[in-house]
């Protein structure tokens, strides 16, 4: 069984330069969590002839599995091998909720698969296999922070990055965990078509990358949750500008929280994804101050978590 944890974007992966191949038209970074992952076990079997999956105790459900049996086609072919398997997989994340889901899911998938092969592959080639399902999976192959780089098919991959702070957190602010109802793909390509918008989005998201280096490195909470705050309303005023919408009147009313929590010198800031709900960057000494504010919203604290792992 291989558990593939969820990471969270600082600074946005946002439209495919390459459809098929899920190459990003920008690079990336993120932080990977400890309470939100997937689960999955991939077993193969001379005697089947089609792959049988499991879902959060579903099989082959003819929608969810779809998605699993064509990775698994390619994979196939990648690897050169003609084995059908058995695929159970339990996501302790709401799907398709804008909470990174798929990032954990095929992580997990693409790892468990080659596993299964008994084949010892990089996790830069895991990276790159995990991307082909899913874009963010590739930085869910790696734990705390890492990057997601452009280029080609291969050199496309996630890195890990050596940063060592063990007081940053996320707080995960469920709004609404219901399936979106636009998918990041179809928002991803409606976002693209805009040219003009979309080259100011590719430029911006380069000088935040640059910059977020710089504040990650000095552990600067301030500037780090500046700059993701500044990234995010860029990534959502395009996605908008499309006719398209994540955020409700609930996500608006936990932005208005956190900034009213600024003004009380709380250092809190939040960051979003495709779907309306919010997370809060913060360090270990204001989680209880948040928490506090917050109220009766749902939530969970999140800090580091590991890259994928055998359990």
């Amino acid at each position: 069984m291989i558990r593939a944890h969820v990471n969270f974007a600082l600074i946005k992966y946002w439209g495919k330069l390459n459809d098929e191949l899920r190459l990003p038209y920008q690079a990336s970074l993120s932080f990977t969590v400890d309470n939100l992952y997937t689960e999955t076990n991939v077993v193969y079997d001379d005697n089947l002839t089609n792959d049988i999956v499991t879902i959060n105790g579903v099989t082959n459900d003819p929608i969810m599995s779809k998605r699993v049996t064509k990775y698994m086609d390619l994979l196939r072919k990648e690897l050169n091998f003609n084995k059908y398997a058995d695929i159970t997989s339990t996501n302790y994340v709401p799907t398709a909720a804008g909470l990174a889901s798929s990032a954990s899911a095929f992580a997990a998938l693409s790892v468990a698969a080659v596993k299964g092969l008994n084949l010892d592959l990089s996790n830069s080639e895991l990276s790159r296999l995990a991307r082909l399902g899913s874009g963010s999976a590739s930085r869910s192959i790696f734990g705390g922070f890492s990057v997601w780089n452009t280029g080609d098919d291969k050199t496309s991959v996630a890195t890990p990055l050596n940063i060592n702070w063990p007081e940053f957190r996320i707080i995960v602010c469920f709004v609404d965990t219901n399936v979106k109802s636009h998918s990041s793909s179809v928002a991803m390509k409606e976002s693209v078509q805009n040219k003009e918008l979309y080259n100011v989005w590719v430029k911006e998201s380069k000088i935040d990358l640059d910059n977020m280096y710089q504040a990650l490195d000095k552990k600067d909470i301030d500037l780090v949750g500046s700059i993701a705050e500044k990234n995010a309303n860029h990534m959502h005023d395009l996605v908008e500008s499309t006719g398209i919408t994540y955020k409700t009147k609930e996500s608006h009313d936990v932005i208005d929280k956190i900034h009213n929590m600024r003004q009380q010198g709380i250092k809190a800031y939040y960051t979003m994804d495709a779907g309306p709900n919010v997370k809060i960057i913060t360090v270990a000494n204001q989680v209880d101050l948040i928490l506090e504010k917050l109220g009766n919203i749902e939530t969970l604290v999140c800090k580091q978590g590991p890259g994928v792992t055998i359990i």
